[in-house]
């Protein structure tokens, strides 16, 4: 069962998008189809390659990530804010930054692989690999993606023992990060959103409607208003409201699930959320199977980013956590988190297959 169990999730998650993505974006249809065709044809080719060779070319991907990324900074066109798209044929674009959770998961673990312990100048080291490309995807400026990127990578510092002078030292320095963040990264749009939330949740321990709401604030509040408008059963595929009239911002990518709720009701929300469910708990099993190190890494690397990514834009849907711009795996639209997505399972997925167990076990 492990040799079709990822493929056949992935099916389920692109039937549900392209449905989805049909009734409230049809316009972009073909391009999402088309970009989950070739992250399929990605997935099943990079499953039947060994792990061994991903982690072998690790520090080739991890130097063309990095020059793409600081290519964009020179060279790059802005859109929607940021610079973080590569321009393509047809149409077409691609987020290099989309490419560096897998990438360098697996450059960390090939250098993990050949160390028995884990020292100071390792940390120091790990820590240079990390930061080069979360600064250079920081000045796009893409706040979003560097946060999943920095949750996700922080498996490889806290899985091992640190010892309490180690500890001391990163904490202090994510604290010094944090202020910098604010004070010298942060765009004003982006201090507003956090801001507007913090002021949304006021306004509603207040039962206050401020007429003057932020942009943050209102996004918010749509979504929160399209969520509770599906109610049990949803309104049906292609009788959303919210998103219809265009009351729902960026429908398709950031408020995906809020348009997905509202359409399919609660009990599609729960048949969604058992599916993210089913994928975590069998990544977060292999990982505890296999007996390699940096192989089990790689696995909890990725439980790891589908649950922040998951987590983080529900919850901005629900407004129980500001807008980050952060996209749900596999259901919203964009062809470079797909194709991104679908990498990283694909070499899940050769993981998997070479993963010899007892027939009467879980997924066997």
């Amino acid at each position: 069962m492990r040799k079709y169990f990822l493929s056949g999730i992935l099916f389920l998650f692109t039937v549900l998008s392209l449905t989805t993505l049909r009734s409230i974006a049809p316009e972009l249809l073909y391009k999402q189809a088309t970009s989950l065709g070739l992250a399929f044809l990605i997935f099943f080719i990079v499953s039947k390659l060994p792990f061994a060779f991903h982690l072998k070319i690790a520090k080739y991907l991890y130097l063309l990530l990095n020059l793409l990324l600081l290519f964009l900074l020179i060279y790059g066109t802005v859109t929607r804010g940021i610079t973080a798209w590569l321009i393509l044929p047809f149409g077409f674009k691609f987020q290099p930054s989309q490419m560096a959770i897998p990438v360098v998961a697996l450059y960390l673990s090939n250098i993990f692989s050949k160390e028995s312990q884990f020292t100071s100048a390792l940390l120091f080291k790990t820590l240079l690999i990390i930061a080069l490309p979360a600064i250079l995807i920081l000045l796009e400026p893409d706040f979003g993606t560097v946060l999943v990127f920095l949750i996700s990578i922080s498996i490889f510092l806290f899985f091992n023992h640190l010892s309490h002078k180690q500890f001391l030292c990163l904490c202090c320095i994510g604290f010094l990060g944090l202020l910098s963040l604010w004070f010298l990264v942060f765009q004003d749009y982006q201090r507003e959103r956090l801001l507007g939330f913090l002021s949304f949740k006021q306004l509603e321990a207040n039962s206050i409607v401020s007429t003057e709401e932020s942009s943050s604030a209102y996004n918010a509040r749509q979504a929160l208003i399209a969520v509770g408008s599906g109610q049990i059963w949803g309104r049906g595929i292609g009788q959303g409201v919210q998103s219809h009239l265009r009351f729902l911002p960026e429908r398709q990518t950031d408020f995906i699930f809020a348009s997905f709720a509202e359409e399919w009701g609660f009990v599609g929300t729960i048949f969604l959320l058992l599916l993210y469910f089913i994928l975590l708990f069998f990544l977060l099993y292999m990982a505890y199977k296999v007996d390699d190190f940096s192989e089990r890494l790689y696995l909890i690397v990725l439980f790891v980013m589908f649950l922040t990514q998951i987590f983080i834009n529900i919850g901005m849907n629900l407004a129980i956590l500001p807008i980050t711009g952060i996209t749900l795996p596999f259901l919203s639209y964009g062809g470079s988190s797909v194709i991104s997505l679908f990498y990283a399972l694909g070499i899940a997925q050769s993981i998997i297959g070479k993963f010899k167990a007892p027939a009467t076990n879980l997924f066997y």
